[in-house]
């Protein structure tokens, strides 16, 4: 427990009691990392409900405030700094300098600006199984980069807490992701109850009063069962973001040299995007 603890206070603003900061212990905590983004993931499914008495638009924005809140901006900053790195057209050297910089350049502004944009659009369209699982999808996304590369630096805070990887790294990001896409069953059943005892239209999950399941049933090739759709969505989202992962990895390793703390908030960010974007792709093509 102390370690997940330690993990939720690094990587998010919730309140949790101080534990005491050891590299060992780091070391140790950091395959829990998904477990954060599942926490992350069900606080977002319950501030949804927002969207139960307000436009989508709305609940977009929202959900979008609250993603940010939550992490602390934190992978932002990540993201920011490795987009100026990385397009700045310098060398290897220079380019980790840059990254170093607290101040922000065009690169990165752009990154944020364009990042922000697609959390709102598609967190008003995202179903609400994709809220509880794309923070778990970035956070293994970020434990799988860790593990195909070394750290670019020779100090900083991912060489020095070890946030590397290792096969126990890759079987925790692997099976998070498959675990957190099964997960979304109970949610989508406790979703589809509640609105069916309340009579109220759910967004992405609505069910009229009275019937266990959703409305409007899909048509798709899952007609008969939108639990398999869902999961079935889920693992292609999850599995097309370790392919983005991957390939990002890559190109990083071969610019960089390796990966840092910042692209790991990068890869966080990216990876959190291509779940959400396949997956309302996905929802739309086999359900409706």
């Amino acid at each position: 427990m102390k370690s997940f603890l330690l993990m939720v206070g690094f990587f998010t603003r919730l309140p949790v009691p101080q534990i005491e900061f050891t590299e060992e212990r780091y070391r140790k905590a950091a395959k829990l990392l998904p477990l954060v983004g599942l926490a992350v993931g069900a606080i977002l499914v319950l501030v949804s409900a927002i969207g139960l008495v307000t436009p989508p638009m709305i609940r977009g924005a929202v959900l979008a405030c609250a993603y940010i809140i939550l992490s602390g901006g934190l992978h932002f900053d990540g993201l920011a700094d490795t987009c100026d790195g990385v397009f700045s057209g310098r060398s290897r050297e220079q380019s980790l300098e840059i990254m170093k910089d607290s101040r922000i350049g065009v690169f990165g502004t752009l990154g944020i600006f364009m990042v922000g944009l697609l959390y709102f659009a598609l967190l008003t369209a995202a179903p609400a199984p994709a809220l509880l699982v794309f923070p778990v999808c970035g956070r293994a996304c970020c434990l799988l980069s860790a593990s195909l590369a070394p750290y670019a630096r020779a100090d900083g805070m991912g060489k020095a807490t070890g946030l590397s990887g290792g096969p126990a790294a890759v079987i925790s990001a692997i099976a998070s992701l498959v675990c957190a896409s099964f997960l979304t069953v109970p949610l989508l059943m406790l979703v589809s109850r509640f609105a069916a005892a309340s009579g109220l239209a759910v967004p992405a999950v609505a069910v009229p009063a009275g019937s266990p399941m959703p409305s409007a049933l899909p048509v798709g090739i899952f007609a008969d069962n939108i639990f398999v759709a869902v999961v079935f969505c889920s693992l292609i989202a999850a599995a097309v973001s370790v392919f983005v992962t991957v390939r990002m990895t890559v190109r990083l390793k071969a610019k960089l040299g390796g990966v840092t703390g910042d692209t790991f908030g990068a890869v966080i960010e990216v990876s959190s995007i291509v779940y959400l974007l396949v997956s309302v792709i996905a929802y739309q093509v086999l359900t409706v």
